[in-house]
């Protein structure tokens, strides 16, 4: 009995009874300036437009600012730098679960922390405060990547 028990704890000790790290999210912020003094909207963000339209019709021009990439471990934080020092922290607050779906910390500049649940390629706007010289108003849109490839 003894040496089955030896044979089991040398055999877990491999590397392949370790647990299974969680994949790391990738998550996107796509960093939007929109406007009422014009009527342009990038085509790219007709359906952003539209949402946050509802909210705030004196919007009507939208352009894209820049757009960053960075994969994080769940549990783990990461900052994005927006526009005028503005920044974004992301902590991804639990791992993908048995739906697709990743919990997501996000501290906005100029709002509190937004704690939320988010699927897979959908982006989650956020209007903030924060107005640029040209009195532009900073919209971010952010989406986590915990897809995997369906068979």
């Amino acid at each position: 009995m003894l040496a089955v028990s030896a044979l089991f704890v040398a055999a877990c000790a491999a590397p392949a009874c370790q647990p299974v790290p969680e994949q790391p999210v990738r998550i996107t912020v796509v960093t939007v300036l929109a406007t009422g003094g014009n009527r342009t909207v990038d085509e790219r963000l007709a359906e952003l437009a539209k949402e946050v339209q509802k909210r705030d019709p004196t919007l009507t021009g939208f352009k894209m600012h820049a757009t960053e990439a960075k994969s994080i471990a769940p549990g783990g934080t990461v900052t994005f730098d927006l526009i005028d020092k503005q920044k974004l922290e992301v902590k991804v607050e639990r791992p993908r679960d048995e739906n697709g779906r990743v919990a997501l910390k996000i501290r906005p500049p100029g709002l509190g922390e937004v704690t939320y649940t988010c699927t897979c390629d959908r982006f989650f706007p956020v209007v903030t405060p924060h107005r640029t010289r040209d009195g532009e108003t900073l919209i971010m849109a952010v989406m986590a990547r915990p897809c995997v490839a369906k068979k």
